[in-house]
């Protein structure tokens, strides 16, 4: 008899305590949905706060162009990743976010995060700037005609810098590249030669790390030029057909990062969005 008072007190204690537990585990579920329901409208209340923030900002800058390109200049990097956001602050891909600025309807804003890479958001024009538009729309289609060249492979070359060096696929191949695009007359082209022969002097003794130039001018007047303006890439004279050509070149300077396979990496018109990419890339490939 002891025995089985005691077996059904215990079942007693065994359903209370699962009626306490069922009690509990309902009361921990409503905590955590209300805990949900709480970050989620801290959610939108973010986004609701940087878009007016976002408001006041584009306010501020577009309503002179030269205080919008400013701003574009020093804050916005189209060329280097980012995360990039819609209107509504939803993520989408860098490709889609930059046909929709080529459209001239929008701009980018740079919005406060805590990632490691910037945050850009569309920001929808609401007055018709002729000169904003035609900018932020042409500046977009080069950074897309840029982006689908990634991946592919640099076209054939047999070249012969100044000093008789040859260069060709089967020289290059397991070789880093670095390429420059330019001509004598571009005042941007050679106004970066102090910074670019920096970061030759940087990779001095990086063997598997080639600096080449492609120049539309001959070798004489090459020659003449660079004896007054000294520049440490290896320099290839009347190459303008092949930048046309074969590299679809529309803008100068243009920059190219190719590895070791001959595959594009990077194309940007300032060393400065390279930088980043010849860091990551050589790191990858030290040998």
């Amino acid at each position: 008899m002891i025995n089985l008072v005691t077996f059904r007190l215990s079942s007693l204690e065994v359903n209370t305590m699962k009626q306490s537990f069922i009690i509990v585990f309902g009361f921990l579920i409503s905590i955590t949905a209300c805990h949900n329901l709480d970050r989620d409208n801290l959610h939108k209340e973010t986004k609701k706060q940087l878009n007016e923030k976002n408001i006041l900002k584009a306010a501020n800058i577009l309503n002179d162009f030269n205080n919008w390109y400013n701003y574009t200049y020093y804050n916005i990097h189209l060329a280097q990743d980012f995360i990039a956001l819609d209107t509504n602050s939803s993520a989408i891909n860098k490709k889609q976010f930059l046909e929709d600025l080529a459209t001239g309807k929008f701009v980018p804003l740079k919005i406060n995060s805590e990632s490691h890479l910037p945050n850009y958001q569309l920001y929808k024009l609401n007055k018709n700037d002729s000169d904003i538009t035609s900018t932020i729309s042409q500046m977009a289609t080069t950074e897309i005609l840029h982006l689908k060249m990634e991946g592919k492979e640099l076209p054939d070359y047999n070249f012969q810098d100044l000093k008789g060096r040859n260069y060709k696929k089967s020289i290059t191949k397991g070789k880093m590249v670095v390429i420059k695009c330019w001509y004598i007359h571009c005042l941007a082209c050679v106004r970066e030669f102090p910074e670019l022969n920096v970061l030759v002097n940087e990779y001095k003794n990086r063997e598997d790390i080639l600096f080449i130039s492609l120049a539309m001018d001959s070798e004489k007047d090459l020659l003449s030029f660079l004896s007054k303006n000294p520049f440490n890439y290896s320099v290839i004279p009347n190459v303008e057909k092949y930048m046309n050509e074969q590299l679809n070149i529309t803008e100068y300077p243009t920059h190219i990062l190719v590895d070791k396979n001959g595959k594009i990496v990077k194309v940007v018109n300032a060393i400065n969005d390279l930088m980043p990419f010849i860091k990551k890339q050589a790191e990858q490939t030290s040998i």
